[in-house]
C-alpha cells in the first residue's frame, strides 16, 4: 500500500495560505456585480463562510470547541479553508474540515488514487474507501489503532476536500457518519464556474 501522506503537507499549504489573507479573509463591501466579477476573475476559490455553512452545527454527545476560516493567497496558491471542532471532554474529539484551493487538481488526483488502490478491501475493513456517487463523493481512511485516531479525506463533486478526523472513537465508523451527515449533494454544487464547467 503506498504511503499518501503526503496529501497532509498539501492541505497545511492551504492552511497556511489561507492565514496569509487580509483582512481576515473578509468579504469586500462594494457594489456586488463588480465584486463577484473580480472574484471570479482573480480568485477561484469559494469564501471560506460560504464552506462554513457545510460544516455541521452539532455531533450527538460532542460539545462544539472551536471555529476556524481563512480565505487568501500564499504565492501562485488560492485556498479557503472552513474548520470546526467538537469535543467530549478530554477523552474524544472530531474535527471538520473543507478546504477549496488551487491545488484542488492535484489533491483529487491523489485522493482518487488512494481510493482506487484500496477498492478491493472488504466493506467491513476500517480502511476501505469511499465511493459514494448519490453524493459526488470519493475517498480514503485511515485508522491507527494504537492512537485511536481516524481520518477520512474525500474529494467531492471533482472539486472540494473534505477532511473529517476523530480522536477516541473505535474504528472509523464515526468519521463515515459525520461525513455521510454533510449535505456534500450541496457542496459539490457551489459555486461552479460560468458555463457549468469546474475550476481546474
Amino acid at each position: 500500500m503506498r504511503d499518501y501522506s503526503f496529501l497532509r503537507p498539501l492541505i497545511l499549504l492551504a492552511l497556511v495560505a489561507g492565514t496569509a489573507c487580509t483582512d481576515g479573509g473578509k468579504k469586500t463591501p462594494g457594489d456586488a456585480d463588480s465584486t463577484a466579477a473580480n472574484t471570479l476573475a482573480t480568485f477561484p476559490c469559494a469564501h471560506f463562510e460560504d464552506l462554513q455553512a457545510f460544516l455541521p452545527e452539532k455531533l450527538e454527545g460532542l460539545e462544539r470547541s472551536q471555529e476556524a476560516g481563512s480565505t487568501g493567497r500564499y504565492g501562485d496558491v488560492s485556498v479557503s479553508e472552513a474548520e470546526r471542532s467538537f469535543t467530549h471532554g478530554e477523552d474524544r474529539e472530531v474535527k471538520v474540515r473543507i478546504v477549496d484551493t488551487s491545488l484542488g487538481k492535484k489533491l483529487g488526483q491523489a485522493i482518487r488514487a488512494a481510493a482506487e488502490e484500496g477498492r478491493s478491501r472488504a466493506t467491513n475493513d476500517p480502511t476501505a474507501p469511499i465511493f459514494w456517487k448519490d453524493k459526488e463523493a470519493v475517498g480514503f481512511v485511515r485508522y491507527d489503532a494504537s492512537t485511536g485516531q481516524a481520518e477520512a479525506s474525500l474529494l467531492v463533486g471533482n472539486r472540494y476536500v473534505v477532511a473529517v478526523s476523530s480522536r477516541g472513537f473505535p474504528g472509523t465508523v464515526e468519521v463515515r457518519r459525520v461525513a455521510r451527515d454533510i449535505d456534500l449533494e450541496g457542496l459539490a454544487q457551489l459555486h461552479q464556474a460560468p458555463g457549468g464547467t469546474d475550476r481546474q
